[in-house]
């Protein structure tokens, strides 16, 4: 699991929380520059709160190779020190193809080998779009969910085949790996660790000063719309099963209804579900239930049993042992990580 406490300070100064962003040859820029943007937006509304109730983010660029420079923005960075990291964000890797990406993969070997060393000891690491890619390729995701952009999800089936991919999520959380989706997912990897280190009200409230919709739930309407233009059918017939399997996750529902509203076969809704989302409609309504559970217990007072009848479970024991098997956290732990009361 993720480390819960940020570096210890005397009594009555803020915490704070190091926050490492891994520089490498053809890192996507975005990715290493929004985190300290995002953080930098955190500190200033954090201002408001007692000292002794603060958290200050100081976030550091790190790298193995002296010297790092990206099309001319070049980077003051570190190398990585474990012990004085909280968590590690790695930003994309920068391709005009599919066979670029291999090819930029290839090359950072030195990457793959600091992000096992630094996973081994236990330090978070968060990442996302092709940055996924090259996590997975240290092979630290095998038998791990993760999310990626919807249109690499092809991509990392094929390369990755171990990987439990999760193509329509934004993010997912599977102990110390949090991934996010598109190129713009560093905004939502940055806004996760405000939230974990210093709660869900100052992340939502970063969120709308950055007016960023933190409230998203899918990355599957991005892809319907790129498949409708394109005159594909796998993301919009996913799409409209997402849809109508959202309004009823407290409900008992059919393979024979889903594909009556998808106006489809159940033989061709079931591969299509295969083919975008790698599991399932079974599967695939288990992890919109642990998605909603999951923000209802971050963004709600309800108790365990409300929760779990809002999400289709019959009791809260229900939806503990759910939570064991998909999100590999008790709703204790739940709780205890947002900062929620018990």
């Amino acid at each position: 699991m993720p480390r819960t406490a940020v570096s210890a300070t005397p009594q009555g100064e803020p915490l704070r929380a190091r926050i490492g962003v891994l520089v490498f040859p053809g890192c996507v820029r975005s990715g290493a520059v929004v985190p300290h943007d995002v953080f930098d937006v955190a500190n200033q509304l954090m201002q408001s709160r007692p000292a002794a109730r603060r958290v200050v983010f100081e976030s550091c660029w790190v790298a193995v190779r002296p010297a790092v420079t990206v099309d001319g923005l070049s980077f003051a960075s570190a190398a990585p020190d474990v012990r004085s990291l909280d968590a590690l964000i790695v930003p994309g890797v920068a391709h005009a193809g599919l066979a670029d990406l291999s090819a930029a993969l290839d090359g950072l070997a030195p990457e793959q080998a600091l992000l096992r060393t630094l996973a081994a000891q236990g330090l978070p690491l968060l990442f996302g779009c092709s940055a996924t890619c090259l996590v997975a390729r240290t092979g630290l995701l095998d038998g791990r969910r993760a999310t990626t952009s919807w249109w690499l999800a092809a991509y990392c089936r094929a390369q990755f085949p171990a990987l439990q991919l999760l193509p329509h999520e934004l993010l997912v959380e599977d102990d110390a790996f949090i991934s996010s989706a598109g190129v713009t997912s560093y905004f939502d990897l940055a806004l996760w660790l405000v939230g974990r280190h210093a709660g869900s009200d100052l992340r939502q409230l970063t969120a709308r000063m950055l007016v960023h919709d933190s409230r998203r739930e899918s990355q599957a309407p991005y892809a319907a719309a790129a498949a409708a233009a394109s005159e594909g059918e796998g993301p919009v017939v996913m799409e409209r099963a997402r849809r109508w399997l959202a309004r009823r996750l407290d409900q008992d529902w059919t393979v024979q209804a889903l594909a009556r509203h998808c106006r489809t076969s159940e033989r061709t809704l079931l591969r299509r579900f295969k083919e975008v989302a790698g599991v399932g409609p079974a599967q695939y309504v288990q992890q919109l239930r642990v998605e909603r559970a999951k923000s209802l217990l971050e963004t709600t007072l309800l108790s365990l049993e409300d929760i779990a009848q809002r999400c289709g479970y019959q009791d809260a024991s229900t939806l503990h042992k759910v939570f064991k098997q998909w999100a590999r956290l008790t709703p204790r732990e739940y709780r205890a990580r947002f900062g929620l009361r018990a």
